[in-house]
């Protein structure tokens, strides 16, 4: 490169500083490879959660009109659409209606039934998407009337439940139903994660000719729009005409366009949580690429030094080093790409099955993947290049390294100037961040916090470097302990670097596995203790009497709590409607959709252990009166409180009830209350009633007890809250298995670090190691000293991430319900001594092997 101090090397300095930068791959130490390696690791784990979770959220949205079933999608509860809605609706295109309730299905009369979900469909279903059944049958084929009974498609858990098979009867409500296939896909199904039983599709004119159809029974009915391609109007506006046309008739409307209600919602929070974990664990990672990048820099140190002797200027060098970065960089991105699309084309199927939707592997945001890492690759590499270039030709005739070049200049040298593409780097670095997580300005609110925690754990690693400073000056201790305090106290150590990204990865690690302990011990402990074992629901009125003491009658019987059950839809607070209030977006389930909702004279046994916070409960008398009690919680996101009124649209009426009262209610304990209470009503709504029983603690007594009533009381829903809870006991383990994982992979990046860390500190320490040698420190001790210096740092910010990791957990657990004292230490305990285990031996142990390992590499460490 001396070649390139004259001024006429123009195009030469720029080939000359790339093939210097090639000569020194050649032969790569462990530092490059440690460097190789993470950069790897970390834009692999980055590509995966980012491209993965964007594919899986536009395959999403993609996917609306199918899962919802139209272009538009109008869902009434308990009454069927009329003959001028249903009229009106057809003038915008193709319409399809369908009814939806769980009944009991029965292969003969004196057979309990099996709970499953009944889907009453036209002759235009399904708008969207294919509904595949065996032998590839059609549907209307399946399901029409032949020799006068009509056909029903059934899932095939029903089948295997039952013991039925194809061309058996069974009874469904009461009219024969005979089984002509099994349904292998349904379009509005893929996006349920959890049913309450098998699915039976039946034809909508039989169905309407069956009792199940009465009033008052718990039925959905969606009608649902195709608009044809040429259609004149967009969906906002056919939805504007609709809402005008009949403004009263409670219609819950979906627009295709605003994507899955709820599941929409979930996957845009969702994908960004795992793209910002993603990032974080790239934030992580990068401070062992500079612990990597500082090892190879110091370890090169003679070679710079020569080449400044020899006249080659700070400029040329620094072009020579960048050359060699963005090389490893090159290298590092195409091998992340290719094990990336690998794994993506590996879980695609899967998870394609799983959600039901086509997942097309492929790097879809790969260019806002390269800028932020070519952003975040040139922060951190910054201030070592800079060092490695001021390198001095004296460096040559001394055994310690120079001060940097930042160190020699005067102080009047640190201009403004130097901090301009570092701060460039940070805004463009946040601003491809955001991009990533795409979540609005929630994604730059979530980036700030992820800075903070990295600050947070920054300032405790220089805690803990003062701390360590103050311990070996001021206090006695056996010469490894301060040795290793000493080490720990240089700046050149990586003590804040291996505490900020170990303390945060733990953090991370901690809170989830403590969540994942407290809310499983109350789903599966807590829950099953306090929830009802069976629960009836669509009972008529005329029968609760006589259902009740029948439960009663049974000795296994312990208690039974019955309510009228209805749905209605809030329409207008305080007479503004509910789509101009300003809501939160967590309370749309209150205000978007029909809502379940009983009256009482007096509050019930399980009301009363929901405490009243304002207000008063009315008089027993009290008729008539549309008097309502409402969730606190509720009430204060809503902006009302007791003396507002809230409109209700019931069965297609407008209902104007005041409030008398808010309760601070417990959702977590599954008792029989409801968001909404009305004070009594004569004559009531069409309703039915539902009634939860709670049996003497046996395991064995659910079943016959739920045979026995089924019998008495045939065609009545229920469900066996213990199934239930078993179910969702399987689901929540899934769920916390995916979030370990995703931390777990936070926690390899920060061992990552520590051992980046680790070997540019023992290749700084090459020279104190043969010093202590040659003082007579016995191998043994010098080992020791390194597993004291790993150690403490290790378990310094292991502890502080634990503890951190708690308070977030008790945060998280306490949004869920109430936690008592005893089962929190009970839980606690156990899972932080063994974290705590597993730190000390990742410190100790890890520092231990690495400091014998250096020790190898040294001539003649054993003499």
């Amino acid at each position: 490169m001396s070649g390139l101090t004259t001024s006429q090397s123009g195009m030469r300095h720029y080939v000359a500083g790339l093939s210097f930068a090639l000569r020194l791959l050649r032969k790569p130490g462990i530092p490059i490879w440690a460097l190789f390696a993470t950069l790897v690791f970390a834009i692999t784990t980055l590509t995966l959660t980012v491209s993965l979770t964007h594919s899986v959220r536009d395959a999403l949205r993609q996917s609306a009109e199918q899962t919802i079933g139209g272009d538009i999608s109008l869902r009434l509860f308990h009454r069927p659409p009329s003959a001028p809605e249903l009229d009106f609706l057809k003038t915008f295109g193709t319409l399809s209606v369908s009814a939806e309730q769980r009944i009991m299905v029965r292969s003969n009369s004196e057979d309990a039934g099996i709970l499953s979900e009944l889907k009453a469909i036209d002759r235009n279903y399904p708008l969207f998407g294919d509904l595949s059944l065996t032998d590839g049958i059609a549907i209307q084929d399946a399901l029409a009337v032949q020799d006068g009974m009509p056909g029903a498609v059934v899932d095939q858990t029903l089948l295997d439940q039952s013991g039925l098979t194809l061309g058996d009867e069974t009874t469904i409500g009461n009219q024969p139903y005979q089984i002509r296939a099994v349904l292998l896909a349904e379009p509005e199904r893929k996006f349920r994660l959890f049913s309450l039983g098998p699915r039976v599709l039946v034809g909508l004119a039989p169905y309407q000719a069956n009792l199940l159809s009465s009033s008052g029974k718990q039925i959905y009915w969606y009608s649902r729009l195709k608009r044809p391609n040429d259609a004149p109007f967009s969906n906002d506006q056919i939805i504007a005409k609709i809402e005008q046309k009949f403004p009263d008739s409670g219609w819950r409307i979906v627009n295709a366009a605003d994507g899955i209600p709820g599941i929409e919602r979930i996957g845009e929070f969702a994908s960004a949580f795992v793209s910002l974990t993603g990032i974080a664990i790239f934030a992580i990672t990068m401070t062992a690429i500079s612990n990597a990048l500082r090892a190879d820099l110091t370890a090169r140190q003679q070679q710079f030094a020569i080449l400044r002797s020899i006249g080659t200027r700070p400029a040329q060098l620094r072009f020579a080093i960048a050359c060699q970065i963005t090389l490893i960089t090159l290298a590092a991105m195409i091998t992340s790409s290719a094990l990336a699309l690998v794994i993506l084309h590996a879980v695609s199927p899967t998870l394609t099955v799983q959600l039901g939707i086509d997942i097309a592997p492929s790097l879809t945001d790969r260019m806002l993947i390269t800028g932020f890492v070519a952003c975040f690759v040139s922060l951190i590499a910054i201030h070592p290049v800079r060092e490695a270039c001021a390198t001095s030709p004296a460096t040559l005739f001394r055994h310690q390294a120079t001060k940097t070049g930042l160190e020699q200049s005067p102080p009047n040298a640190r201009t403004w100037r130097r901090y301009l593409l570092p701060v460039f780097l940070c805004i463009a670095a946040t601003g491809f961040a955001v991009r990533m997580i795409d979540l609005g300005w929630f994604a730059l609110v979530l980036i700030v916090i992820l800075g903070f925690c990295v600050a947070g754990f920054t300032g405790l690693g220089l805690l803990i470097r003062k701390a360590a400073d103050i311990l070996a000056t001021r206090y006695k201790a056996a010469p490894a302990t301060r040795l290793a305090l000493r080490n720990i106290a240089r700046k050149s150590s990586p003590t804040v670097t291996i505490t900020a990204s170990f303390g945060l990865a733990v953090s991370c690690l901690f809170a989830v596995i403590l969540f994942g302990t407290i809310a499983g011990h109350h789903l599966k402990s807590v829950l099953p203790a306090t929830a009802p074992d069976l629960v009836f629901f669509d009972l008529p009125p005329d029968q609760s009497n006589a259902f009740r003491a029948a439960a009663l009658a049974d000795p296994a019987v312990q208690s039974i709590n019955q309510m009228p059950f209805l749905h209605g839809r809030v329409t207008r607070i305080n007479d503004i409607p509910t789509h101009l209030a300003d809501i939160p977006r967590r309370f749309d389930w209150f205000i978007r959709g029909d809502r379940g909702l009983s009256w009482a004279a007096e509050p019930t046994g399980a009301m009363q252990h929901n405490p009243l916070v304002t207000g008063q409960w009315w008089a027993s008398d009290s008729i008539n009166e549309q008097l309502a009690s409402l969730d606190v919680e509720i009430a204060n996101a809503l902006g009302i409180g007791v003396g507002d009124h809230i409109t209700v649209n019931i069965l297609g009426q407008q209902v104007q009830v005041t409030i008398a009262n808010l309760r601070q209610i417990d959702w977590t304990q599954l008792d029989l209350d409801f968001p909404m209470i009305l004070s009594p009503m004569d004559p009531p709504f069409d309703h039915g009633v539902i009634s939860a029983v709670r049996l003497v603690q046996s395991p064995h007594a659910a079943d016959p007890v739920a045979e026995r009533l089924q019998t008495l009381f045939p065609g009545t829903p229920m469900i066996k809250v213990p199934d239930v809870l078993d179910r969702l006991s399987a689901l929540f383990d899934q769920v916390l298995m995916a979030l370990v994982i995703v931390t777990v992979l936070a926690t390899v990046g920060a061992v990552l670090v520590i051992l980046t860390g680790l070997i540019a500190l023992r290749g700084r320490a090459t020279g104190d190691l043969a010093m202590l040698r040659a003082l007579g420190i016995q191998p043994n001790q010098i080992a020791r000293t390194g597993a004291l210096e790993t150690g403490i740092v290790v378990a310094g910010s292991g502890i502080c991430g634990m503890v951190a990791g708690t308070f977030i957990a008790l945060i998280a657990a306490f949004s869920i319900g109430s936690v008592k004292a005893g089962e929190l230490a009970a839980l606690i305990g156990p899972v932080g001594l063994g974290s705590f285990a597993v730190i000390c031996m990742i410190g100790f142990g890890g520092g231990w092997m690495l400091q014998a390992s250096s020790l190898r590499s040294q001539p003649g460490w054993r003499g």
